[in-house]
This record gives structure tokens, C-alpha cells and sequence, in this order.
């Protein structure tokens, strides 16, 4: 009599860690925020952002340049600053754009009702023009020899929306005024009179404020990123010392480096872009264990509906979740305000409530302070 045993044994192979996302992304991300405590992918906190490093002063053929890096996204940005006399704007009237200058230097009082009425000749004559460039080398989703894509535009755009919105540029830092010093030796009654001009607007300096993306990490913080370069080369730009000349009816400028003027700019916006995910409403495990020659099957189901915010999200983060925003805040330390200079959103269910929507505005002014002492450090001082 022969007798013949089967053994039945169980293979159990391991999936790499790196093929987790590409099976199931939402999967993954859920299993890492389901720890306590509640972890990325990245290994950082839903709370935690990742740190800006800052370079000022590298493009010599600027009026002010930085390199700002944060995550996976590097933005160089160089800002140009050219001469647009008032003769050559169209439709120019003196009386429109005529206002009196105080001698005393500008306080940061953003409500000066005069200051938010002579804004209105920097939208009106544009004078600040942005525009965000995604070079082929940053993404291969960006090709050579083609067109500005969506995305470059949408971010020129809204970079442009936050400049005016915030006032953060002053206009009296550039204009170019213009008061006489030629004395007439007729009679103010006689007919030939000319009276002397007394502050009058000659030019305006236009600022080109240009930006490249040398790496695009594909997440939302490719604006945050573009905001603070911008922000860090403006407290970098100096203008020279400009005066109009009588005899050549010309603006002429100082070659003198050390009387070039800074910008006295109104506070520090920052941004901080966001991501919401929530995770599907059913997760089923399985588990199969053998006993004996015998297999059986256990599952289990896991109920969850709460919603995470995940703080400066990656590139993996961003294409799983789809309600996203972002939050661009500046704080008056003198009286400890802080101002919501814009505020986007876009998909999702509504499940940012308000206390999640507070506890956003509470870290944004953490990474106010982040980004202060960042770009202080490097270009020193307040703008």
C-alpha cells in the first residue's frame, strides 16, 4: 500500500515599495495618513512644509535677480527696469496723473487713500509686466518651439492679479518728477511768461519682471515658488538716480552705482498652497491564512470619511487630490495684522470647513515668518 502526502505551501511576494504608487495611489497615501501619528509619502507631517533656499544678486544684467528653490521646483527671476516717458503714453493727461509728492518717506500704511488713488497709473499704464517662462528643460511636458503653454500663463496672470491686489509696488518710487530751475526775466504779466515747472511728471520706470522655470516639480508649489522669487528679486532691484534734463528735454540717468534707489515696497506677501484629501469612503482588506491544508479568507471593512489637508503638497500629492487651493497672506508686525491678500480654490466636495480653513491661515503666517527671516537674511533689512 502506497501513501502519498501533497504539501501545500504558500508563496507570498513582497510588492516594491516603489511600484505601490503606480498600483494604487490614493491606496498608498491613505495607508500612510491612517498611521498615528499621520504621515506623507514624503515622510513629512500634512502640516509640514519644505524649506526655501534663497540667492540673490546672480544675474549682473538685471536691476535685481534671485534664485529661490522649494521641493522640486527652482525659479530664477530677473527683473529689467526701462524708461517710459509720459510724452509717449497715449492719450496722457497731466491733470489725470498730477498729485503732490511729500518729501517724507512713505510709511507701510497700505489704507493711504492718496496711495490706492495714484495706483490706479501703474494699472493704467502698465507698468509692471510679469510673465512666468516653463523652459523644455524643467518637464518633458513642456516641448520646444511651441507656444506659452496654459499653465505659464495662468501663473503670469495670477502673479499679475496678486501685484495689483496687494499694492505691493509704490508709485512714487517710480516716477521721475521734474521742478524748473530756469528763472524767466519777463514780467509773470507779460504774454511771453513761462512759469517755471514745479514737480511735474516727466517718466515713469516700467519694471519687466521675467521668470524661469528650471525645474518644474509639477505640484502646487510652482507658484509659491515663482511668488517668492519674485518678491526677493523686487527687494533686490536698484534703480539709478534719474533726473530730467532741461536742455535735452531727456531723462538722464547716474552711472554712479552707490545713488541707485531700492524699492520701498509694502510688506512681504507670501503664499502657501494646499491640497485636501479625502480618501475613499470604503477601504476592504483582505486576509487569507492556511491552517492545515486548509485556506481561509477573512475581510474586513474600514470606514473612513475624514478629510486631511495636506500643507505645500508634492507632485504625487497633487495629481491624487482634486479640491486644491492656495492662500497668499502678509503680516504688519508693527501691529500684529495679518492681511489675506488672496485666496484660491478650486474642485472638491466642500469638505475645507472653517476650522480647517483657520488652522490653513494659522500655518500660512507660520510660513510668513519662515520666509522673512529667509529672505532678511539674504538680502537684508526691510523693502
Amino acid at each position: 500500500m502506497t501513501t502519498t502526502s501533497s504539501t501545500r505551501s504558500t508563496v507570498t511576494t513582497a510588492i516594491p515599495p516603489l511600484a505601490m504608487p503606480l498600483i494604487s495611489p490614493p491606496a498608498l497615501l491613505q495607508a500612510h495618513l491612517s498611521q498615528t501619528p499621520p504621515i506623507r509619502p514624503s515622510n513629512r507631517s500634512p502640516t509640514q512644509t519644505r524649506p526655501i533656499t534663497l540667492n540673490v544678486g546672480s544675474l549682473t544684467h538685471c536691476n535685481g535677480s534671485s534664485v529661490v528653490r522649494c521641493g522640486e521646483s527652482t525659479i530664477v527671476c530677473g527683473i529689467r527696469a526701462e524708461l517710459l516717458p509720459v510724452s509717449e503714453i497715449p492719450h496722457y493727461r497731466a491733470s489725470e496723473n498730477a498729485r503732490s509728492i511729500s518729501s517724507q518717506t512713505p510709511t507701510n500704511d497700505t489704507d493711504d487713500s492718496d496711495d490706492e488713488k495714484a495706483y490706479e497709473a501703474i494699472t493704467l499704464n502698465n507698468l509692471l509686466v510679469p510673465n512666468l517662462e516653463l523652459s523644455t528643460n524643467s518637464h518633458p511636458s513642456f516641448p520646444a518651439n511651441v507656444a506659452p503653454s496654459t499653465t505659464a500663463q495662468s501663473i503670469s496672470q495670477r502673479i499679475l492679479s496678486l501685484l495689483h491686489t496687494s499694492h505691493l509696488i509704490r508709485v512714487n518710487d517710480l516716477e521721475i518728477r521734474h521742478t524748473s530751475t530756469l528763472t524767466s526775466d519777463l514780467d509773470p504779466d507779460d504774454p511771453g511768461y513761462v512759469e517755471p515747472e514745479t514737480n511735474v511728471l516727466k517718466a515713469y520706470w516700467v519694471l519687466y519682471i521675467d521668470c524661469i522655470c528650471l525645474s518644474y516639480g509639477g505640484d502646487g508649489n510652482v507658484f509659491d515658488t515663482t511668488v517668492c522669487a519674485i518678491v526677493a528679486a523686487l527687494r533686490d532691484v536698484r534703480l539709478p538716480s534719474a533726473r530730467w534734463d532741461e536742455d535735452t528735454k531727456q531723462v538722464r540717468c547716474d552711472a554712479d552705482i552707490t545713488k541707485a534707489q531700492t524699492l520701498n515696497l509694502r510688506g512681504t506677501p507670501t503664499p502657501l498652497s494646499f491640497s485636501v484629501f479625502t480618501p475613499d469612503t470604503k477601504l476592504q482588506s483582505t486576509t487569507t491564512t492556511t491552517t492545515n491544508g486548509s485556506t481561509s479568507t477573512h475581510r474586513s471593512t474600514i470606514t473612513t470619511t475624514e478629510s486631511t489637508t495636506l500643507l505645500d503638497p508634492d507632485a504625487f500629492e497633487d495629481s491624487i487630490c482634486t479640491e486644491k487651493g492656495s492662500i497668499v497672506i502678509d503680516i504688519d508686525p508693527s501691529i500684529n495684522r495679518t492681511r489675506i491678500l488672496r485666496i484660491e480654490k478650486s474642485g472638491g466636495t466642500g469638505s475645507l470647513n472653517t476650522k480647517a480653513f483657520r488652522d490653513v491661515i494659522l500655518h500660512a503666517e507660520k510660513r510668513w515668518k519662515e520666509w522673512k527671516v529667509v529672505l532678511d537674511s539674504a538680502v537684508g533689512g526691510d523693502g
